[in-house]
């Protein structure tokens, strides 16, 4: 698995290539994860079109990163997920319940000026 990370107007994208194995990869995701929410980046769109195969701790590593960051007043994103993929989620039910899923990076980091997140809860 290989990660690259760009900026793309309202997001950073968190590109995900070849197999995304949480036990083996999950650590890595999540330091990148929270590298770009140290550094203010807090609106992520994880494009899984060239991620051939997830499990269910890559699964749980998204989720991981998206407590996080949704803690800090962002978000996670999906994009271009392959159908394989796509029906992982389903099945799982985290499609629209818990991520939101779009056909492009674009689409989805346009969906961050459309539909921003909700601003992070104050613990005080």
């Amino acid at each position: 698995m290989s990660i690259n990370v760009q900026d793309h107007f309202q997001a950073s994208v968190v590109e995900i290539k070849g197999k995304f194995l949480g036990s083996v990869d999950g650590q890595e995701f999540k330091q990148k994860l929270d590298d770009l929410k140290k550094s203010g980046k807090t609106n992520i769109v994880v494009d899984l079109g060239k991620t051939d195969f997830m499990d269910s701790s890559g699964i749980g590593a998204l989720i991981s990163g998206l407590t996080s960051l949704r803690k800090a007043g962002g978000d996670v994103r999906l994009a271009n997920m392959e159908k394989r993929i796509k029906n992982l989620f389903l099945i799982t039910r985290l499609l629209g319940s818990v991520f939101d899923d779009y056909e492009s990076v674009e689409s989805a980091a346009e969906s961050y000026r459309t539909n921003p997140p909700e601003p992070a809860k104050s613990t005080s």
